[in-house]
């Protein structure tokens, strides 16, 4: 990317966002709708997003909409639900080529930036309520999807762990909400919350790619004029900064690999440069080939099949995921421990403090070569109150010290032990290495 993101309100709690790069030959608009995580009412809105993506008023099954799609010169749309701390984001996109290539001078952007709004504010609807019929299959479709989450046993693992560090906390609410949740909503009730959430949710619009994002900002710009806004005020959650006493969980599954995932309370750094030391710190213990658990834990030792580690700067959370045998589960633990105390002793060598920014440097570097990933990086940036660019990041942590890490380190406090206990030969799905 050649520039850094502007960004302007165009309504009450709707911001448009743009970022010019020319490379592109195409250009991206999204709509990301921000709300609490909120029990009782996640799977209504999964479902009211997963409805929205089925047509519009204008586009009253997905064939029309196939057509629309292809008349903009074959763009894309797309749909997103995901979780980023306390929120739920509902994300709507669409994808398609620049102005420039259009074959009669038509707006292929405008086209792209009124087909998403039609979408997203002008849904289909029948009697006050969604359609039944689509409903019906999004409902067992969003079921099924709940459901297959335990199929991911690694991932299931670091969900069971999150859950209990979270009791009480929004950040530990399902994104999808459970099978019951989604079983009671009703054509009407998805409605009412899609209603909801176009009155009080924070909205981030972006605009990126080569051309102009003068058409995509008056569309919104207009139709969010005719919107009425209340904006939820949602204060965050005060979270523990150190564990007290470490707990233990432990459940039984028919698989042939057992799941450790250890979970610490990290103090929640406070400023920028705090919570890129913590990432810093993070990526030496286990977030790469070069890192201390996958050199010693992993090859040296070879306990386990895989260990990693990965932070969550928005709940506090650092947790260390590894596949095992039962019967190394004790000393993994303690090496696990010890390589945590070693990096809090600040016994770090240049060398592999220098590895681990060189893997940043890449990583980042490749930031730009997507719009989806450009988004998510300055989106994700928002939400934590602070939207730099990949270059300025990259600065910053090149600056790091080893004593920086190190204190990062020291703030670790184990809170929870989520142990995944294999029982027998399972379908094969568990095995990773």
């Amino acid at each position: 990317m050649t520039e850094p993101l502007q960004r302007r309100a165009i309504a009450d709690g709707v911001w448009f966002s743009c970022i010019h790069d020319p490379k592109f030959y195409h250009n991206s608009i999204s709509v990301t709708l921000i709300t609490p995580l909120t029990e009782g009412k996640n799977s209504a809105a999964v479902l009211a997003a997963y409805l929205l993506r089925m047509g519009s008023r204008r586009c009253r099954d997905m064939t029309e909409l196939e057509c629309r799609l292809a008349d903009l010169y074959g763009a894309v749309l797309d749909t997103d639900v995901s979780r980023h701390g306390e929120n739920q984001l509902l994300t709507f996109s669409i994808t398609g080529a620049d102005d420039r290539f259009a074959l009669e001078g038509e707006s292929i952007s405008r086209g792209c930036a009124e087909l998403l709004g039609e979408i997203l504010l002008e849904p289909r609807v029948e009697n006050g309520a969604f359609p039944e019929e689509a409903f019906r299959l999004e409902q067992q479709y969003l079921v099924d999807t709940i459901e297959a989450e335990i199929n991911d046993k690694r991932s299931y693992a670091a969900q069971r762990c999150t859950a209990e560090m979270g009791r009480g906390y929004r950040f530990a609410l399902p994104r999808y909400g459970t099978v019951q949740e989604a079983l009671s909503v009703t054509p009407h009730s998805a409605y009412e919350r899609y209603r909801e959430l176009l009155r009080t949710a924070r909205i981030e619009i972006f605009f990126s790619g080569c051309g102009s994002p003068a058409y995509a900002e008056e569309t919104f710009r207009n139709l969010f004029a005719g919107v009425e806004r209340a904006l939820l005020s949602s204060a965050l959650q005060p979270l523990p900064l150190r564990a007290e006493q470490p707990t233990e969980w432990c459940e039984q599954m028919p698989m042939s690999q057992s799941k450790l995932v250890l979970g610490f309370r990290t103090g929640l750094p406070q400023g920028r440069r705090a919570r890129t030391a913590a990432r810093v710190m993070t990526a030496l213990l286990g977030g790469s080939t070069g890192s201390r658990l996958f050199t010693n834990v992993r090859e040296k030792l070879g306990c386990c099949y895989y260990c990693g580690a990965r932070i969550n700067l928005l709940t506090g959370i650092l947790m260390i995921e590894c596949g095992l045998e039962e019967a190394n589960r004790e000393k993994l633990q303690k090496a696990i421990l010890a390589e945590i105390a070693d990096l809090a002793a600040g016994n770090i060598s240049p060398q592999e403090l220098s590895h681990i920014k060189l893997a940043f440097q890449s990583s980042l570097a490749s930031i730009g070569d997507s719009l989806a990933r450009t988004e998510g990086w300055y989106l994700s940036g928002l939400l934590q109150g602070d939207a730099i660019t990949p270059e300025q990041d990259r600065e910053e942590i090149a600056s790091i010290t080893a004593k920086e890490v190190a204190a990062a380190a020291a703030a670790l406090t184990l809170d929870t032990v989520f142990f995944l206990q294999a029982t027998g030969k399972g379908d094969g799905c568990d095995e990773e290495g």
